[in-house]
């Protein structure tokens, strides 16, 4: 049944090998070449967990996904927690369903191992939100910039990712041209690796890699959100920043709130942006997001203005963590003469700061 089923699934390909009882399967996985486990957890010589604990000690690095009956969920929760990457039920199981799941089963297997190793390493990397308080406050420019400073001044390996639902801005200022995005990763969870990943981002010499999205087609992920915080948990262990943009509040910047090291929310001091914001803070700590996590940015601040950012702050109850100004023009300019990456503006240099402040340069040079 099984076979038949995966044999109708599309992308991913199986060559499925059976056996009928604990002992054989155990034999046949000492002889190598296995790449999944699917257990049924009522077999002629073993019962229950027994079964998945004895495969979990026989081959570790393998995983697991436990098939079981209507009435036996109880026992597929607990194996979940015992080690299983995810269980099915037999009467509700279709061809699609296993093969999405044995999919991601793998690559979870596969980014978990990965995230231990740059743990172990000290080397699991940070993610960065730029969320913005309503369009038009200069969310994807911050985020890009902030990108290019994080890469240029601690020298590591950026990951720039538009996740902008109404997006392709960032794609278009950092002048990223590719057939392949997010979606697509997000669709081909079973084949990711390095090679593949590379094929996907658009490498940056002097800036950072940029994952590209298609636009209102990302309007599809927001129903699914699992599969893009997937394609990130691949990603993590490669990049020691990833800098995602994430337009304006929906659900799926919810859905990747949890995964966030800090959320920048992007306002300017016009009244109605101010207004969006106190509407957006509440809306975030609802979501889990801890206030700890969250920092205010006020964009596009003018020489003049009846409001300072601190008084806005106050108004706020959110503490202003950075100020940067209105520097339009010269943005326009350094883009139209292809000069972004090293542009000298005012507002660069305070991205560069705020880059430092948060990667915790301030403090080594203070030392």
């Amino acid at each position: 049944m099984v076979r038949s089923m995966l044999s109708e699934s599309q992308g991913a390909e199986f060559r499925v090998e059976w056996v009928e009882a604990l002992v054989p399967g155990m034999i046949r996985l000492g002889r190598g070449d296995i790449d999944m486990v699917l257990l049924d957890l009522s077999l002629p010589d073993s019962q229950g967990l027994e079964s998945l604990t004895a495969i979990r000690h026989a081959a570790p690095s393998i995983p697991v996904v436990v098939l079981t009956g209507l009435d036996d969920q109880d026992f597929a929760h607990e194996a979940v927690r015992c080690g299983a990457q995810d269980y099915l039920v037999k009467g509700e199981l279709t061809g699609g369903m296993l093969a999405r799941t044995l999919s991601y089963a793998m690559l979870r297997q596969r980014s978990q191992a990965r995230a231990l190793r740059a743990e172990s390493q000290g080397a699991l990397g940070k993610i960065a939100g730029f969320l913005g308080a309503r369009g038009g406050v200069g969310t994807t420019t911050v985020a890009c910039h902030f990108s290019l400073e994080l890469k240029q001044r601690c020298g590591v390996r950026v990951l720039l990712a538009d996740l902008d639902v109404a997006g392709g801005s960032a794609g278009f200022l950092m002048k990223a041209v590719s057939q392949h995005t997010l979606q697509e990763a997000a669709s081909n969870l079973a084949r990711l690796d390095e090679s593949y990943w590379d094929k996907i981002v658009v490498c940056g010499t002097d800036g950072p890699d940029v994952l590209l999205s298609q636009g209102l087609l990302a309007l599809k992920e927001q129903a699914n959100g699992e599969r893009v915080r997937n394609v990130f948990e691949f990603a993590r262990p490669m990049y020691p920043w990833i800098v995602m943009d994430l337009g304006r509040l929906n659900p799926l910047a919810v859905s990747l709130l949890p995964d966030l090291s800090d959320l920048f929310l992007i306002a300017t001091l016009e009244v109605a942006v101010l207004y969006e914001v106190k509407q957006v803070v509440p809306r975030l700590a609802d979501a889990g997001l801890n206030r700890t996590r969250l920092h205010l940015i006020v964009n596009q601040t003018p020489k003049h203005s009846d409001l300072s950012p601190t008084e806005a702050g106050k108004m706020l109850g959110v503490p202003i963590h950075a100020v940067l100004p209105e520097c339009g023009s010269e943005l326009s300019e350094a883009y139209a003469k292809g000069q972004l990456l090293n542009a000298k503006t005012e507002f660069r240099r305070q991205i560069g700061r705020l880059a430092e402040r948060v990667a915790g340069l301030e403090a080594k040079k203070s030392r």
